[in-house]
Order: C-alpha cells, then sequence, then structure tokens
C-alpha cells in the first residue's frame, strides 16, 4: 500500500512539474508577444511621423488634395502594391530565359571502379575484374536548355502579370479619387464648423454674461429662486448647444488632418473661404455623362484586366495539353586519364507527353473558360451599378442644390429679423431676452445653411466621383472663372464630355 501510495504522489508530481514547465514557456512566449508590439508600435508611429507633411500657410482645398495625394497612407499603400505587382512582372518576364546550368564534381572514392563480364550463354567470368577510371573524379558541364513549351506558358503567365501590374494601377486611381471626395467632404465640413464655432462663440460671450446677472441677481433677491433657478437653466442648456459647436470643429479638422497624412491632433489652419458666393451649378447631360462613366470608372478597367488575364489562363489551360519539347546543348570535361577525349559536346532534341494528365487540362481548361465569362457577367453587373449610382448622385445633387437655394433665404430672413430686433431693443421697443433667442435661432438657420452649402458642394464632387474623373490639383467642387465663361471653357477630349456649369443666382 505505501508503494501505490508513493508511485500516485510521483506520478501527480511529474504532472505538476509538466503543468509548471508549459506554464513557464506559455508566460515567457506572452512577454516575446508583448515587447515585439511595444517594439513594433514605437516603429509604426516613427515611420509614420516622419512622412507626414509640414504645413506653414493656411491650407486651402486645392493644398489639402495636392498633400493627400502625397501623404495619405492608403495612397501610400496603393503605390507599394504596385511597385510588389511590378517587380513580379519584371520576374515573370524574367522567366522567358532559357535554362543555363553550370555543374562541378571533384570527389574521392574509397576503392577503384572496377568490374568483370559474364558470359551470357554459359553463365561464366570471361573477363577478369579491371578498371577504366581513377578514384579522384574531377568534372566539369554547362549545359543550355530552352523548354518551347515552357517559354509559352512563361511568355502567357508574363501577360497575366502585367494586365496584374495594370489593375494595381486602376486600383491605386480609384483610391485617388475617393480620397479626393473624402477630402473634398471633409474640407468643407471643416470650413462650415470654423464659422459656426466662431460665430457660436459670440454668441456664448453673451450667453455667459446673462448667466452671471441671472445668479446676481438671485442672489441680489432682485429675483426670485423660482425664476432665477429658471432662467438659469434654460441659459445652461443653451450653453450646451453653443459648446457643441467648438466640439465639431475640432473633431472636421481632426478628420482632414488624418486624410491628408498629418499626426492625430496635429494643429490646422484652414484659408478664408466666403461661403455666401454664388454658387454655380453643373448643366447635366446624362447620356454624356452616362458614357463617361462606362469610359472612365477604373472598376470596369480592373474587370476589362481580369479578363484578359482569364483568357491567357485559358491558352495555357490548352498549351499544357501538348508535348514538352526541348533544345538543348551541352559542354563536358573529364580529368580520367583512361578516356581517349576529355572534352566533348553534345546537342540535341528531347520531348515528352504525359497523356495522363490530358482530361485533367481538359476540365481545367473548360472551368476557366466558365470563370470568363463569370468575369463578363460581373463587369455588366458593375456597369449597371455605376449607371444606378450615377442617377442617385443626380438626384442628390438637385436635392442639395434646391435645399441650399431654401435654407439660405431662410437663413436671411433670420438675418433681417434680427437686425430689425437689434434696432427696436436700441429704440426701447423690445428687450434684451428677445433680442438673444433670436441670435440662437439665427445661429441654428445659419449652421443649417452652412451644412446646406457643404452638401452641395460634396454632391458636385460625388458627381465628378462618380463619372471616375481623376482629382485635380484645382478645387473641384469650387468653379474657376474659365469654367464659369462658356467661351473660356477647355474643348471635351475625345469621348470625354465636360459637366457644363451654369450659375446659380
Amino acid at each position: 500500500m505505501t508503494l501505490s501510495y508513493l508511485s500516485r504522489v510521483a506520478r501527480w508530481a511529474r504532472r505538476a512539474a509538466l503543468v509548471g514547465v508549459v506554464a513557464a514557456f506559455g508566460c515567457v512566449h506572452q512577454m516575446e508577444r508583448q515587447q515585439a508590439r511595444y517594439t513594433y508600435a514605437a516603429i509604426d508611429m516613427a515611420a509614420y511621423s516622419a512622412r507626414a507633411p509640414v504645413i506653414t500657410h493656411p491650407l486651402t482645398l486645392s493644398d489639402a488634395l495636392d498633400y493627400a495625394s502625397r501623404y495619405n497612407i492608403d495612397v501610400w499603400i496603393a503605390a507599394h502594391e504596385r511597385k510588389y505587382q511590378h517587380e513580379i512582372a519584371t520576374q515573370s518576364l524574367l522567366k522567358m530565359l532559357p535554362s543555363l546550368i553550370f555543374g562541378a564534381e571533384s570527389s574521392r572514392r574509397s576503392k577503384f571502379n572496377a568490374s568483370s563480364s559474364e558470359s551470357l550463354k554459359t553463365r561464366e567470368q570471361s573477363l577478369e575484374p579491371s578498371f577504366s577510371s581513377e578514384k579522384q573524379t574531377d568534372r566539369w558541364d554547362v549545359q543550355a536548355v530552352w523548354n518551347l513549351l515552357d517559354f509559352g506558358i512563361s511568355f502567357l503567365r508574363a501577360r497575366q502579370q502585367e494586365n496584374r501590374v495594370s489593375i494595381a494601377m486602376e486600383r491605386e486611381r480609384r483610391i485617388q479619387q475617393n480620397l479626393a471626395l473624402e477630402v473634398t467632404g471633409a474640407y468643407w465640413r471643416a470650413v462650415a464648423a470654423r464659422e459656426s464655432a466662431m460665430e457660436a462663440a459670440r454668441v456664448l460671450q453673451k450667453l455667459e454674461g446673462m448667466l452671471e446677472t441671472v445668479r446676481r441677481e438671485t442672489e441680489e433677491k432682485t429675483l426670485s429662486q423660482f425664476d432665477g433657478l429658471k432662467r438659469e437653466i434654460t441659459l445652461l442648456d443653451q450653453l450646451e448647444q453653443l459648446q457643441r459647436y467648438s466640439h465639431a470643429h475640432l473633431a472636421a479638422t481632426t478628420a482632414l488632418a488624418s486624410l491628408i497624412g498629418l499626426p492625430v491632433g496635429a494643429p490646422i489652419t484652414l484659408a478664408d473661404v466666403d461661403l455666401d458666393e454664388p454658387v454655380v451649378l453643373f448643366l447635366i447631360d446624362v447620356e454624356a455623362l452616362e458614357t463617361e462613366a462606362l469610359r472612365s470608372r477604373p472598376e470596369l478597367f480592373e474587370r476589362d484586366l481580369e479578363e484578359a488575364i482569364s483568357r491567357d489562363e485559358v491558352r495555357v489551360a490548352l498549351a499544357e495539353m501538348f508535348p514538352s519539347v526541348s533544345l538543348f546543348w551541352r559542354r563536358d570535361e573529364d580529368r580520367n586519364k583512361f578516356l581517349s577525349f576529355e572534352q566533348w559536346s553534345s546537342a540535341g532534341l528531347r520531348a515528352s507527353w504525359n497523356l495522363l494528365a490530358i482530361p485533367h487540362q481538359i476540365k481545367y481548361r473548360e472551368a476557366v473558360k466558365l470563370q470568363t465569362e463569370l468575369v463578363k457577367k460581373r463587369r455588366t453587373a458593375i456597369a449597371v451599378a455605376i449607371l444606378t449610382q450615377l442617377h442617385l448622385s443626380l438626384i442628390g445633387y438637385a436635392e442639395a442644390a434646391d435645399r441650399r437655394e431654401i435654407v439660405q433665404t431662410i437663413a436671411t430672413k433670420n438675418r433681417a429679423l434680427l437686425n430689425a430686433l437689434q434696432t427696436a431693443v436700441n429704440n426701447g421697443r423690445s428687450h434684451q431676452g428677445e433680442l438673444f433667442d433670436q441670435r440662437l435661432k439665427y445661429l441654428r438657420t445659419r449652421a443649417r445653411y452652412l451644412g446646406a452649402h457643404v452638401n452641395l458642394m460634396l454632391s458636385g464632387a460625388r458627381l465628378l466621383n462618380t463619372v471616375g474623373r481623376d482629382p485635380e490639383r484645382a478645387d473641384p467642387a469650387v468653379p474657376t472663372e474659365e469654367t464659369t465663361s462658356p467661351e473660356a471653357a477647355p474643348a471635351p477630349a475625345d469621348g470625354q464630355p465636360t459637366l457644363e456649369r451654369t450659375e446659380d443666382q
């Protein structure tokens, strides 16, 4: 019984030791992973900060688009992907070269390579053992082989990889287009938020003065505690609403800074923009825009290239059914003293044909042909989706233009009413409370107008993005003097209709 008890104790001790070793190993591994994460975090932030732009002047929309196209991290990654695909394409081209193999050997046997002969009829030894090679072997050879089938397949693979490089370029172009849309929206939101925050700050100063007055009058008993608390709660609610404008401005500038490649929280100053100037609207030619979208969108170019890759894959599957034919040339040298000739050359033609692989290749070729048809159908689906997106963008643009006009009128009327109330207060026909309430109402309608203005600018940029226009270095949403003047407008390129514009009075 004692031995059995000791045996169980030993088994439990071994298990406990094993568990302890595993736990210790896990703790060490976890510490190593944590330390690696600390190191990579520092490396990542240093790499991101090192490439961030330095901005020393007020930022215009054109500057924001330019900085984003150069420093945005998504564009950076897309450019790296394109370079990677380009290197793979170069590798694919080099695979088309024939093989050139050099070999050398220097070795020594423990015994001579001796042999004898045996009679086929009598099964008796007909020659005594002899050797015709030395123990020491010194030889080299060089061989060039050109496999014609591999050359053809490598050519098709290289062409496929070139198409993948083009796909990476189209994806990079679409990222640039989408980035321009995001930057445009973020810039206009930041500009509008800045103006709302500035107007709210002016109202906030008056509100803080009114709060101080209410509290003083409540303490001096000139205002009842009930009325004072009621008035103070109303003013505090209004204070909380006004502080939102400042926070919205901070959030908008932070989002813009991130898009153009600045570190998170970096200060940014926006250029002055007149948000009340007349807006130049697009004159829409729906048929021309549909044609441009179907001819310009990078997604459709991608599908064209994918179809070409799939068609080449069909050709590869067909080529692999044929016999493999190779041309070769070989040069040998062997320092064996028993040889009559130590150097010789050989050339010839080799052919091999794996007949049992043909059924497999036939089925693979049929599958790739179906894949080609699938790519074509997906391209058609994308084309339909693009046209739908275009028409939705047109509806959104028209709605944004109408809403901006209505909200601008409301804000203008509220501003006129505010001026009239100011005059009435100065003449003693009204009081400061009514004036302040109207000031808050004007601030809210002004903020609505700024939001509608931003939505119109963003809708215009979205319309350009939908048709696949590449981002320009000028502001794509605010027309320049050349675009507002019909006689100065540039002629459209062949097959690339332009969006005509008219001034919104």
